[in-house]
């Protein structure tokens, strides 16, 4: 039962690849490596795991794509021995173990009697392998959840298969030993949880107190609230207090605008607003619905129950420290704020200082406000959040305490659990939450045990603080006694730390928590949110996560042909609903090894390529013959093989007898159904219809999804006719060279000459471009048309040229979907982007040639000097023709192809509008740069990480687009470098504290004031005094920030994390150091920022 349908167990070959990165213990970066590693990953379980006295574990493999991985365990009273593995073999096919001379007894039986070589023969069904391992005397300890009751180290091994040389990795277990130093490490589930709207029955009033269980659904009372009725829920137990108070719940905001309609009118203003954006537009309709909030006031039972709860809370606070001037703190707590995807930190607004029930209830009609404010409706645009938040209010009373600040259980850089970040200052903690002091900041050592000790005291300047008054807070100066005096004790940061390794716990990942600390040294937690920047993707992961396992050192692969339909890099849409079924659809084609695992094709850097020993070497004779460089000409257009290249495919594969004779019967049966191929095609492809007339999103999508297997089918038959094309195309050169084994540079190009002859549907393109280019030069305006704004030339030529519109509005009907880099989805072929054609006719010019007449066959083979012998004309001459349909029949299908994907290209347009209409993306082309899962899990859920994920996709394909890559690949693809551009710095540099590592040369911007902020162009590096809620829609433009003033958890420092973008804070003086235009390196890494000079790059 446990390993049915779900808990199955299985095994699987593959690799890895990844950064690993070390710190120093002061979190400086210390050693940064990429690695591929090649291994299995397996999935097993046992009813008996209590019982395992010891297991041996060998993964290993070589260079030439051979892996074992074999497994062996002992029981304490039942299983002497059991032995299982696989072999995975050159040819993709792999193979179980069925049997093997290692006896379990005599190999590694303790921790102390490891031989430094053994060797071990296995069986598979077909073949028999000698395993000779050389034991490296080195260990390595595996720390891991013990639920096995085992201790486990690993050694490292050499290896020897047959002969063939290897690398692995031998994992030994035994039953705990004292003797052997071990640690567990028990991953624990989270046992504070939001709890499910479905989970509560009862019915949700206007407000709810903390400890109300309700409290802690989040769609009752927003990100905030919940979190701290959680919080509230274990206070007694985990040593810290929660101020007590309730939840204003959305259930009030939503009463509140039924009784001001003005308001809900102002808010479906603000969504309407943001479907064809424009700023001024947008922060208009803000600002008024702002304003007509503040016009209005609570009332009736909306009232009533607050005051209700308002009497209540008093009482109890009164209870508990007996104060007679109360005061409270009310903050916004919006739906989806606070998540483990989006924190909204400082969108909306917080009151604090509150006394009166009127006091309080102004405040909550502020923070409902202040959720339709610019930059609290815009960030809820751009990380696809709906218009009409539900927005829910907490009050508390207000805590006075001597210290406050903000913890990160785990350091915010590096999101590094070994450090916890502890930043402080006198008074409210609203000082360091809004970054207008610099605070003390503390770091905090936690081992592998949770021992903790401080680390670090970095004093800050302290320069203020705010405290409560009156009806209100007030900012007052800080002693200068108090400023150079830390403004924790040793023991209050420490007992901070364990507070927050706890909450680490509780929460099962890293927080970011705002506490107050009293003079009393009561300790009171305000907020415990995600550390949203922690998940977030590195470029580098994004660029290689579509990557194809390489196998083996000795892989070939090749960007010709896929290189020329798909120069750029793909995007994730078209990988799934392009690529994959292209993939498919050749896969129908090509005989497999069995096992699948035989890929045609090759993803690497999100581009395409072909694999060599898979489709061009995946049956080759014993010697290189012509029907080998014949097909390397058509893909390649030269020759490619060499000895050391067929030697291989030769040991993936051994020629069969049966082999020519099979691929010559697939070859004929695709010619003779060629025709009929193209036109089942063009009837099938004419009857695709995605109805995107739905506004429904679902349905949309679903049909956007639904035609995958059209896809795969398209690609099958436009995979026939290409067959029987080359078929065709073989025959043609086999008659031509009569027999000779090579051929002469004249040779290929008679060769070219042969094949290029005829009409084809390619060629109606160009010759249609010639026509029109014709018709403006004759029409005596063409100076005129060419001085035309290509956005308006269009209409220019509709008013002008009449004749000439006509002509382009047929070109378009006819060849509109056809485009560079058509094979993706997010290209914009000319009948989307006409403007584009415009251009393109502007440089054409006639040739003044007229339309050449297409040559007979006659005359193309008479004009051959290749052929020898009378017979050889007049073969070809039968041949040519046949050639010539083949082809025609090829570049149908491919047009159709290509039809389909403009097809889905045009439903996926539609897809985008419709969800930004809906408020799911800032811009329709974001669709392009989701998976199709991810697509269907945002549509459902509004996950912001899956629109974060396609946001970065989208800022990194500009950079991957400039990657340039060699026709041929052995092993592991690489980009080719680029010549390295040469900086020189001057003296004009900065040190300043490091908030978010990577590393950019670009082109400064000053900005003094958000005034100056037209100054900001694409890509720029922002330095600016500080940031704060107000810069937000700026952020996606910038490549790195600097600023003047701030710390760790500075507004400036939270953004870059969440952006990924290089930062450094406290950098003073920056922006007199700096002029905007100056060109300048900022390392996120050093903490430099740097003026330079660039020679030859095109930055």
């Amino acid at each position: 039962e446990r390993c049915g349908k779900d808990a199955g167990s299985w095994s699987q070959f593959g690799a890895v690849q990844g950064r690993v990165q070390t710190y120093t213990e002061d979190g400086k970066l210390d050693r940064s490596e990429y690695i591929r590693v090649r291994g299995t990953r397996e999935r097993a379980w046992s009813g008996r795991n209590n019982e395992l006295r010891r297991s041996v574990t060998l993964v290993a493999v070589t260079p030439d794509g051979t892996g074992v991985h074999l497994q062996g365990i002992v029981h304490k009273n039942s299983i002497r021995q059991f032995l299982h593995g696989s072999i995975r073999m050159p040819d993709y096919n792999v193979r179980s173990i069925v049997s093997s001379d290692l006896v379990m007894s005599e190999f590694c039986e303790t921790a102390n009697e490891i031989p430094s070589t053994y060797t071990i023969n296995i069986n598979t069904n077909k073949n028999s392998f000698k395993l000779v391992l050389r034991i490296s005397k080195e260990r390595c300890n595996v720390f891991e959840a013990k639920f096995q009751n085992q201790d486990n180290f690993v050694r490292t091994v050499n290896i020897e298969i047959n002969g063939e040389h290897g690398t692995g990795v031998l994992e030994l277990g035994y039953q705990n030993n004292d003797d052997i130093e071990s640690l567990t490490i028990t991953k624990k589930s989270a046992e504070l949880k939001w709890r499910n709207k479905e989970s509560i029955t009862k019915d949700i009033g206007y407000c709810l107190a903390l400890e109300d269980p309700a409290a802690s659904c989040v769609d009752f009372v927003g990100g905030k609230g919940a979190s701290l009725a959680l919080l509230s829920s274990v206070q007694g137990k985990e040593g810290y207090h929660v101020p007590p108070g309730f939840c204003v719940t959305v259930k009030a905001l939503q009463k509140h605008c039924q009784k001001n309609l003005q308001i809900s009118e102002a808010i479906d203003a603000i969504k309407l607003a943001g479907v064809n954006y424009e700023q001024t537009q947008f922060k208009e309709k803000c600002t008024k619905a702002v304003e007509l909030f503040l016009e209005s006031k609570i009332s009736g039972s909306l009232k009533e129950d607050i005051e209700i709860h308002l009497k209540q809370l008093r009482s109890k606070v009164k209870k508990i420290n007996e104060i007679e001037e109360l005061r409270f703190a009310v903050r916004s707590s919006a739906v989806g704020e606070d998540s483990e995807a989006l924190s909204a930190a400082g969108q909306n607004d917080t009151v604090l200082g509150c006394q009166s029930d009127e006091d309080i209830l102004k405040a909550v009609v502020k923070c409902w406000a202040s959720m339709f404010s610019f930059t609290s409706a815009y960030y809820r645009r751009q990380n696809g959040q709906v218009c009409e938040c539900g927005g829910a209010v907490v009050v508390q009373a207000l805590v006075e305490p001597r210290a406050a600040g903000v913890m990160f259980t785990r350091h915010p850089d590096a999101g590094d659990p070994s450090r916890i970040l502890i930043t402080a200052n006198y008074g409210l903690g609203e000082s360091v939450v809004s970054g207008s002091v610099e605070p003390d900041t503390m770091i905090v050592k936690r081992d592998i045990h949770n021992e903790l000790s401080v680390l670090e005291i970095k004093l800050g300047s302290k320069s203020s603080r705010i405290v409560a008054s009156g009806t209100g807070v007030d900012e007052e100066s800080v002693s200068e006694v108090e400023r150079n005096t830390a403004c924790l004790l040793d023991d209050e940061i420490l007992k901070l730390a364990r507070i927050g390794v706890r909450q680490d716990e509780l929460w099962g990942a890293g927080r970011d928590i705002e506490w107050a600390l009293t003079k009393d040294g009561v300790i009171y937690l305000l907020q415990a949110r995600p550390i949203t920047s922690l998940e977030r993707w590195s470029e580098e992961e994004l660029l290689h996560e579509f990557d194809t396992p390489i196998m083996a050192d000795d892989e070939l692969s090749t960007f010709a042909n896929t290189g020329e339909v798909l120069p750029k890099p793909f995007t994730a849409l078209t990988y799934d609903l392009i690529i994959r079924t292209l993939e498919a659809g050749i896969r129908k084609l090509t005989p497999s090894n069995g096992d699948g695992y035989d890929s045609t094709m090759l993803a690497t850097h999100c581009r395409s390529a072909l694999m060599s020993y898979n489709t061009v070497y995946r049956m080759v004779p014993k010697e290189i013959d012509m029907n080998v460089r014949m097909l390397e000409m058509s893909i390649h257009g030269h020759e490619i093989a060499d000895e050391n290249i067929f030697r291989t495919a030769l040991h993936r594969r051994q020629p069969r007898p049966t082999d020519k004779l099979f691929a010559t019967l697939n070859m004929i049966k695709n010619l003779i159904i060629s025709k009929w191929v193209m036109n089942s095609t063009i009837k099938m492809v004419s009857k695709m219809h995605i109805n995107s007339k739905t506004e429904n999103i679902v349905e949309l999508f679903e049909n956007i999804a639904s035609a995958e297997p059209m896809m795969v089918e398209t690609a099958t038959k436009h995979g026939i006719t290409t067959s029987a094309s080359t078929f065709t195309q073989f025959i043609a050169m086999v008659v031509l060279l009569e027999g000779k084994s090579g051929f002469s540079p004249e040779q290929c190009n008679e060769i070219s000459t042969l094949l290029n002859s005829g009409d084809v549907l390619s060629a109606e393109v160009p010759q249609a471009l010639a026509k029109l280019s014709q018709m403006l030069h004759d029409s005596g305006k063409v100076d005129e048309f060419s001085c035309q704004d290509s956005r308006s030339a269009m209409n220019w030529l509709q008013t002008n040229l009449p004749r000439v519109h006509k002509e382009v509005l047929h070109f378009l009907s006819q060849h509109g979907h056809r485009a560079i880099m058509e094979f993706d989805l997010s290209t914009k072929p000319w009948c989307l982007v006409p403007e584009e054609l415009m251009k393109v006719l502007k440089h054409v010019k006639p040739t003044n040639e007229g339309h050449k007449k297409a040559r007979t066959k006659h005359e193309v083979i008479a004009s051959l000097k290749t052929p020898q012998k009378p017979n050889t004309r007049r073969a070809l001459r039968w041949i040519l023709p046949l050639c010539q349909k083949t082809v025609r029949e090829r570049e149908a299908t491919k047009a159709q192809y290509i039809l389909a994907i403009h097809k889905l290209r045009l439903a996926a347009i539609e897809l985008g509008h419709l969800m930004v209409k809906e408020w799911y993306l800032p811009r329709y082309d974001l669709i392009f740069y989701f998976r199709v899962n991810e697509l269907k899990h945002y549509i459902q859920t509004r996950d912001p990480a899956a629109l974060k994920k396609a946001i970065q996709r989208q800022q990194y394909y500009g950079s991957w687009c400039k990657l340039k890559f060699a026709e041929m690949n052995k092993g592991w693809v690489e980009p080719l470098k680029p010549p390295e551009p040469r900086l020189f710095a001057d003296d004009v540099q900065l040190t300043a504290t490091s908030v978010c590592g990577g590393e950019v040369v670009a082109r400064a911007c000053v900005v003094r004031d958000l005034s100056e902020i037209d100054q900001l162009r694409q890509g720029d590096v922002l330095i600016t005094h500080s940031t704060d809620i107000g810069w937000s829609p700026y952020f996606p433009l910038l490549s790195g920030i600097v600023t003047e003033l701030g710390g760790l958890i500075s507004h400036g420092a939270v953004i870059a994390r969440e952006y990924g973008l290089p930062c450094i804070v406290g950098a003073v003086d920056a922006t007199n150091t700096f002029k905007s235009g100056d060109t300048v390196r900022l390392s996120g890494y050093t903490g430099v920022v740097q003026r330079v000079t660039i020679v030859n790059n095109d930055l």
